[in-house]
Protein backbone atom coordinates (compact mmCIF):
# COMPACT_ATOMS: atom_id res chain seq x y z
CA UNK A 1 0.00 0.00 0.00
CA UNK A 2 1.41 3.35 -1.06
CA UNK A 3 0.27 6.55 0.63
CA UNK A 4 0.67 10.16 -0.94
CA UNK A 5 2.59 12.07 1.36
CA UNK A 6 0.12 13.27 4.61
CA UNK A 7 -3.09 13.23 2.11
CA UNK A 8 -4.19 9.69 3.54
CA UNK A 9 -4.02 8.15 0.05
CA UNK A 10 -3.61 4.92 -0.87
CA UNK A 11 -3.40 2.25 -3.51
CA UNK A 12 -2.78 -1.14 -4.22
CA UNK A 13 -3.12 -2.97 -7.45
CA UNK A 14 -2.02 -6.55 -8.24
CA UNK A 15 -2.32 -8.18 -11.36
CA UNK A 16 -2.81 -11.73 -11.23
CA UNK A 17 -2.89 -13.52 -14.82
CA UNK A 18 -5.86 -11.97 -16.30
CA UNK A 19 -7.56 -10.65 -12.88
CA UNK A 20 -6.94 -6.86 -11.73
CA UNK A 21 -7.14 -5.97 -8.33
CA UNK A 22 -7.08 -1.61 -8.08
CA UNK A 23 -7.97 -0.16 -4.77
CA UNK A 24 -7.48 3.62 -4.27
CA UNK A 25 -9.14 5.65 -1.90
CA UNK A 26 -8.27 6.85 1.65
CA UNK A 27 -5.93 4.96 3.51
CA UNK A 28 -8.67 3.41 5.43
CA UNK A 29 -11.21 2.27 2.48
CA UNK A 30 -7.82 0.43 0.66
CA UNK A 31 -7.31 -1.48 3.80
CA UNK A 32 -10.99 -2.81 4.70
CA UNK A 33 -11.31 -3.44 0.72
CA UNK A 34 -8.18 -5.22 0.70
CA UNK A 35 -9.14 -7.54 4.08
CA UNK A 36 -12.56 -8.26 2.17
CA UNK A 37 -10.14 -9.68 -0.78
CA UNK A 38 -7.94 -11.27 1.26
CA UNK A 39 -10.80 -13.18 3.16
CA UNK A 40 -12.43 -13.88 0.00
CA UNK A 41 -12.11 -16.98 -1.88
CA UNK A 42 -11.04 -16.12 -4.74
CA UNK A 43 -7.69 -14.47 -3.31
CA UNK A 44 -7.13 -18.36 -2.19
CA UNK A 45 -7.75 -19.70 -5.52
CA UNK A 46 -5.65 -16.77 -7.45
CA UNK A 47 -2.94 -17.58 -4.66
CA UNK A 48 -2.95 -20.97 -5.35
CA UNK A 49 -3.00 -20.57 -9.15
CA UNK A 50 0.44 -18.75 -8.63
CA UNK A 51 2.06 -21.70 -6.57
CA UNK A 52 0.98 -24.12 -8.92
CA UNK A 53 2.17 -21.93 -11.92
CA UNK A 54 5.28 -21.17 -10.02
CA UNK A 55 5.92 -25.62 -8.91
CA UNK A 56 5.26 -26.20 -12.62
CA UNK A 57 7.86 -23.65 -13.71
CA UNK A 58 10.19 -25.56 -11.21
CA UNK A 59 9.95 -28.63 -12.43
CA UNK A 60 10.09 -27.89 -16.50
CA UNK A 61 13.07 -26.09 -15.60
CA UNK A 62 14.35 -29.43 -13.96
CA UNK A 63 13.16 -31.51 -16.96
CA UNK A 64 14.86 -29.35 -19.13
CA UNK A 65 18.38 -29.05 -17.62
CA UNK A 66 18.42 -33.16 -17.11
CA UNK A 67 17.55 -33.64 -20.84
CA UNK A 68 19.98 -30.81 -21.69
CA UNK A 69 22.55 -32.57 -19.78
CA UNK A 70 23.27 -30.52 -17.06
CA UNK A 71 24.02 -32.26 -13.55
CA UNK A 72 21.70 -32.84 -11.24
CA UNK A 73 23.15 -31.31 -7.89
CA UNK A 74 23.59 -34.63 -6.23
CA UNK A 75 25.10 -35.98 -9.02
CA UNK A 76 27.62 -32.62 -9.63
CA UNK A 77 28.30 -33.06 -5.88
CA UNK A 78 29.00 -36.87 -6.43
CA UNK A 79 31.88 -36.66 -9.39
CA UNK A 80 33.41 -34.02 -7.03
CA UNK A 81 33.85 -36.57 -3.80
CA UNK A 82 34.59 -39.72 -6.63
CA UNK A 83 37.13 -37.58 -8.81
CA UNK A 84 38.91 -36.00 -5.76
CA UNK A 85 38.73 -39.61 -3.30
CA UNK A 86 36.87 -37.65 -0.49
CA UNK A 87 35.65 -40.57 2.03
CA UNK A 88 35.86 -38.70 5.08
CA UNK A 89 32.87 -37.54 7.43
CA UNK A 90 35.07 -34.59 8.03
CA UNK A 91 36.22 -33.64 4.19
CA UNK A 92 33.09 -34.64 3.01
CA UNK A 93 31.05 -31.53 4.76
CA UNK A 94 34.32 -29.33 4.47
CA UNK A 95 33.59 -30.38 0.57
CA UNK A 96 29.98 -29.89 1.02
CA UNK A 97 30.31 -26.05 2.10
CA UNK A 98 32.64 -25.30 -0.25
CA UNK A 99 30.82 -26.99 -3.00
CA UNK A 100 27.52 -24.44 -1.69
CA UNK A 101 29.49 -21.78 -1.26
CA UNK A 102 31.35 -22.00 -4.48
CA UNK A 103 29.84 -23.61 -6.90
CA UNK A 104 26.26 -22.59 -5.98
CA UNK A 105 27.04 -19.66 -5.07
CA UNK A 106 24.96 -19.88 -1.39
CA UNK A 107 26.03 -18.16 1.72
CA UNK A 108 23.47 -19.37 4.12
CA UNK A 109 22.44 -22.74 4.51
CA UNK A 110 21.93 -24.67 7.35
CA UNK A 111 22.88 -28.12 8.43
CA UNK A 112 19.98 -29.86 6.80
CA UNK A 113 20.88 -28.61 3.22
CA UNK A 114 24.50 -29.64 3.90
CA UNK A 115 23.07 -33.38 4.69
CA UNK A 116 20.50 -32.74 1.97
CA UNK A 117 23.67 -32.14 -0.65
CA UNK A 118 25.72 -35.09 1.36
CA UNK A 119 22.50 -37.33 0.74
CA UNK A 120 21.51 -36.47 -2.43
CA UNK A 121 25.62 -37.55 -3.88
CA UNK A 122 24.21 -41.09 -3.12
CA UNK A 123 27.13 -42.39 -1.78
CA UNK A 124 25.47 -42.63 2.11
CA UNK A 125 21.48 -42.37 2.25
CA UNK A 126 19.66 -39.82 4.47
CA UNK A 127 19.40 -42.21 7.71
CA UNK A 128 23.25 -42.59 7.70
CA UNK A 129 24.24 -38.71 7.27
CA UNK A 130 21.36 -37.77 9.27
CA UNK A 131 23.26 -39.03 12.14
CA UNK A 132 26.41 -36.96 11.54
CA UNK A 133 27.10 -34.40 13.76
CA UNK A 134 27.75 -31.62 11.39
CA UNK A 135 27.61 -29.10 14.21
CA UNK A 136 30.79 -30.93 15.90
CA UNK A 137 33.05 -30.78 12.50
CA UNK A 138 32.14 -27.32 11.63
CA UNK A 139 33.00 -26.49 15.33
CA UNK A 140 36.36 -28.18 15.08
CA UNK A 141 37.26 -26.86 11.72
CA UNK A 142 36.73 -23.24 12.82
CA UNK A 143 39.11 -24.07 15.95
CA UNK A 144 41.69 -26.00 13.43
CA UNK A 145 41.23 -28.64 11.01
CA UNK A 146 39.07 -31.27 10.49
CA UNK A 147 40.10 -33.77 13.88
CA UNK A 148 40.75 -31.02 16.24
CA UNK A 149 44.30 -31.25 16.00
CA UNK A 150 45.62 -27.81 16.35
CA UNK A 151 46.30 -26.68 12.83
CA UNK A 152 45.12 -23.44 11.05
CA UNK A 153 41.27 -23.04 10.96
CA UNK A 154 39.70 -24.22 8.16
CA UNK A 155 36.73 -23.06 8.30
CA UNK A 156 35.21 -19.20 9.72
CA UNK A 157 32.65 -16.48 10.12
CA UNK A 158 32.59 -14.08 7.09
CA UNK A 159 32.54 -10.99 8.35
CA UNK A 160 28.81 -8.74 8.82
CA UNK A 161 26.70 -11.81 9.27
CA UNK A 162 26.10 -13.53 12.62
CA UNK A 163 28.65 -16.31 14.13
CA UNK A 164 26.32 -19.45 13.09
CA UNK A 165 27.29 -22.22 11.85
CA UNK A 166 25.22 -21.66 8.65
CA UNK A 167 27.10 -19.14 7.27
CA UNK A 168 31.15 -20.08 7.71
CA UNK A 169 33.34 -20.19 4.58
CA UNK A 170 36.52 -21.46 3.80
CA UNK A 171 39.65 -20.05 4.97
CA UNK A 172 42.60 -20.55 2.43
CA UNK A 173 43.82 -23.30 5.01
CA UNK A 174 40.29 -24.54 4.44
CA UNK A 175 40.88 -24.71 0.59
CA UNK A 176 44.63 -25.47 0.59
CA UNK A 177 43.68 -28.74 2.67
CA UNK A 178 40.77 -29.51 -0.24
CA UNK A 179 43.25 -29.29 -2.72
CA UNK A 180 45.58 -31.29 -1.14
CA UNK A 181 43.07 -34.70 -1.39
CA UNK A 182 42.87 -34.14 -4.92
CA UNK A 183 44.45 -37.23 -6.83
CA UNK A 184 45.20 -36.03 -9.82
Amino acid sequence: MSQSGNSGIGRIYIKVGSEIIDLSGSTKEVRDDWLKIKEDESWEGMLTTIRNARDSAVQTAAERARQSGIPERGSAFRRVLDSCEIEKTGDVILAAIHYLRFVEKETNTPPRELKNLVSQSGKWDENEVEKWNLSLYINRMLEGGVTGKKQEPFLEYPAGLPKKNRYVVLTDAGRNYLESLTRV
